[in-house]
């Protein structure tokens, strides 16, 4: 009677630590489809706005609470963006 007890319980664990890691996993591989990456040296930084410019000429949109004393022009970054809008993510 203990030993079926206990191999139930180790399979109920089992199904339990299955959902979780197929939950996580189809979190995981949907954020990078819906984010996109870009390179480049920074051009200007407008604060009234909340706009980062790279040298290629493309604007992105800051976070509302995005630190602008983290960058500055000249400053080589890597942006994270929602591709549906030019929204940055995260500045690395």
């Amino acid at each position: 009677m203990r030993t079926t007890r206990r191999n139930e319980d180790r399979a109920v664990t089992r199904r339990i630590l299955a959902f979780f890691a197929s939950s996580f996993l189809t979190v995981a591989f949907t954020i990078p489809a819906m984010a996109q990456e870009v390179d480049g040296t920074i051009e200007s930084i407008d604060p009234e706005r909340a706009q980062l410019r790279l040298s290629d000429g493309e604007t992105y949109d800051l976070p509302e609470h995005f630190d602008y004393s983290a960058v500055a022009p000249g400053m080589t970054v890597v942006l994270i963006y929602d591709q549906d809008e030019p929204t940055i993510l995260r500045v690395i």
